[in-house]
């Protein structure tokens, strides 16, 4: 994910804390979720922002991850990982990790959080990966607020790719207030169906009064990001994350803008 970041976003941040695998589920074909617990000390960080993510013995470049899930009591995270061919980070953190296995977190970065006090209707919008921000700015306004007009529109190529509809469909018995809505790309089935840049004005005529959240690749991003500025979607309401395929070597001048 790339995201240009500006100094105040970094600061408290702390570097190379370790973390147990406590859990790894399989989603999809080329997606895991891997649950960390903390060893000693705990990371402090907002819905919606991520981390980098290193190895215990700095032989695997650091890459970047957005936290699946809100802040809780004992200090767990959660982050989706989608396998690159190629990438070495998502390789090991995919094969080469084993329950009980250690890694180093750093963080926490970036601005793709929610306002605490705002109270409108919001309408999410993920792919792939993407996801994982997304899932936990939904379980925050869960937490905070039964999820009061928070609306969830996941795109996938197939069925196979959806992500995580038992949870949402969880959320939705307890608190009408949230939808979790599904439109496959390269699969027929139920509607919706097709990109969702083409289907947000039937689904939804006027943005003016929510806060938009887009989180995905960037061509997804972009798109969704256009298609919602034409509904309305007012400047300083629209927030977006770009992910990226672990695009870049890491080096520390680079942790404060680039986003995988």
């Amino acid at each position: 994910m790339s995201t240009q970041q500006t100094a105040e976003t970094i600061v408290g941040a702390v570097d190379d804390l370790e973390y147990t695998v406590l859990a790894r589920t399989s989603h999809t074909p080329n997606i895991v979720e891997l649950e960390l617990a903390p060893a000693d000390e705990r990371l402090s960080y907002r819905s919606g922002q991520y981390v980098l993510i290193g190895d215990p013995d700095h032989t695997v470049p650091v890459r970047s991850y957005s936290l699946a899930n809100a802040p809780n009591p004992w200090g767990r995270i959660s982050v989706l990982v989608t396998e690159v061919p190629g990438g070495e980070m998502s390789t090991w953190l995919h094969r080469g990790l084993r329950i009980g296995d250690r890694v180093l977190v750093s963080g926490p970065y970036g601005t793709f959080v929610a306002d605490p006090g705002a109270d409108g209707p919001v309408l999410c919008l993920a792919a792939g990966s993407g996801l994982a921000p997304i899932r936990a700015l939904a379980e925050d306004a869960v937490r905070r607020a039964g999820a009061q007009r928070f609306t969830v529109l996941f795109s996938a190529r197939t069925q196979d790719d959806v992500m995580n509809m038992g949870r949402f469909a969880s959320w939705q018995r307890q608190y009408p207030g949230l939808s979790f809505v599904r439109t496959l790309t390269g699969q027929a089935g139920e509607p919706p169906l097709g990109r969702l840049p083409g289907l947000l004005p039937a689904l939804f005529g006027d943005l003016c009064g929510r806060e938009v959240f887009v989180a995905g690749a960037p061509g997804f991003v972009a798109d969704c990001a256009r298609a919602a500025r034409g509904l309305g979607a007012r400047p300083g309401h629209l927030h977006t994350e770009e992910f990226f395929h672990e695009p870049w070597p890491w080096s520390a001048p680079v942790a404060a803008q680039v986003h995988q």
